[in-house]
């Protein structure tokens, strides 16, 4: 592994959490901003529209490719991290100084366009994903394992709060700076963010590396097993917590009609923008908070108690959503954004402790490890999403009730939760503990 011998500082967090955070904001370039973009210069097809958000993330499905790409390739001078992170980084901002060229040379139409970010933003995504998968397997590599909650938890925060916060601040500012500057102005900050890694010290591994025999062991080791479902139940409301909650705050506060209302008005509805925004940064702040909170208890306390207290958090942020808030006191919704947002957070950063910890008894192939644990993650939460939005429009087309509709909706959140309490029991604590 190549943390023999390494000081880790805090700053190494610091060069970590810019680079989680911009990666967060290139993924809500295409969750927000560019869709809102198509609407503005014309009619926007919403089937090609969602085929462009499906087959631009397509690399994040591919991650444990990279993670096993980034354990065996390496530069014997740069270690197997850095070339991964600089490189797919620098060719994502490539990417987006591409998009705008494109875009100021062609005639742009709504087809046009949505064929440039179509296809081009495929590799921008491609490069994001393969750096943040590097990022990853560094972290593992030089993080010791009594600061990986705090470590793990801020970067993963810092990503949280560019996908959540970042779109909606982006639209905010495109009335006084033109878009394709933003594209320019993202695509250098995603270069120069990722350079900063070779400021970072490593001890390069210099050995022949058995992929085949740690796959191996990673997929039959009945404990690992535990591990990958407790990644998948650990993930299953993350994608919808925010969207739903976004949407029954609005609703609440009379931005958007109850009737009618479905989770996509938050993308199609120009105006309701600066409202969200406030909301998005709210709950982000709650992420921010959560995340470092519950990484100081999973490194100082325990990571079992990181794990309960997150639960309890969750479940009780989302039972407080239940309680009937008169109209001339809904602005109260925005406190119970900021629980939310710290519950996610605070889940995260317990759960990332436990991930990178195991990943760390493979130190030949930490990022593939890691990337299996992210594989589940992400199955969790598209999962969790087609099964609350199944719920959503079933229960929608009985009934106009925003209590009865979000109400039934956050007490399957709180419900799915839950559910990881049970893998997670039978996980041997001697194995993610800092202390035993």
């Amino acid at each position: 592994m190549e943390n023999s011998s390494i000081d880790y500082k805090f700053k190494y967090t610091g060069i970590f959490s810019l680079n989680y955070f911009i990666q967060g904001i290139n993924q809500s370039m295409f969750t927000a901003v560019i869709p809102i973009y198509l609407f503005t210069i014309g009619t926007v097809n919403l089937a090609a529209l969602s085929f462009m958000l499906s087959f631009v993330f397509i690399p994040f499905i591919l991650k444990l490719i990279y993670g096993i790409l980034g354990d065996k390739i390496r530069s014997r001078k740069f270690g197997r991290r850095k070339p991964w992170i600089v490189g797919a980084a620098s060719f994502s901002g490539l990417m987006w100084i591409m998009i705008t060229i494109l875009l100021i040379t062609i005639p742009i139409n709504p087809n046009s366009a949505m064929s440039i970010f179509t296809f081009v933003g495929f590799f921008v995504v491609l490069g994001v994903a393969m750096a943040d998968t590097a990022m990853d397997g560094f972290i593992i590599d030089i993080c010791p394992k009594e600061l990986l909650g705090r470590t793990t938890g801020m970067v993963w925060a810092c990503r949280s709060v560019g996908i959540i916060v970042g779109g909606p601040l982006i639209l905010l500012l495109l009335d006084i700076i033109p878009i394709l500057s933003v594209f320019i102005f993202l695509g250098v900050l995603t270069v120069i963010f990722s350079t900063l890694t070779l400021t970072i010290k490593h001890k390069p591994m210099v050995e022949d590396i058995s992929l085949v025999a740690n796959l191996k062991v990673m997929f039959k080791k009945r404990e690992n097993w535990k591990v990958y479902i407790f990644s998948f139940f650990m993930a299953i409301v993350d994608g919808v917590i925010f969207v739903f909650l976004a949407l029954f705050i609005l609703i609440q506060l009379g931005y958007v009609e109850a009737a009618g209302a479905t989770t996509s008005v938050l993308e199609e509805d120009i105006t309701l923008y600066p409202p969200q925004a406030i909301i998005t940064f709210l709950t982000g702040i709650g992420v921010l908070a959560g995340a470092l909170i519950g990484g100081l208890i999973a490194d100082n306390i325990s990571r079992r108690t990181a794990f309960f207290a997150s639960i309890i958090l969750t479940v009780g942020s989302l039972a407080l959503l239940l309680i009937p808030i008169p109209q001339p006191f809904s602005i109260i919704l925005l406190i119970f954004a900021v629980l939310v947002g710290s519950s996610s957070g605070w889940s995260n950063s317990s759960f990332s402790a436990i991930a990178t910890q195991y990943s760390q008894q493979y130190p030949e192939a930490p990022s593939t490890y890691y990337s299996i644990c992210t594989s589940f993650v992400n199955l969790g939460t598209q999962l969790g999403l087609i099964f609350t939005g199944l719920i959503f429009d079933s229960i929608a087309g009985v009934t106009t009730d925003v209590i009865v509709i979000f109400g039934l909706i956050f007490i399957t959140m709180m419900i799915l939760s839950s559910l990881a309490i049970i893998p997670f029991l039978f996980l041997d604590r001697n194995q993610y503990e800092v202390k035993t």
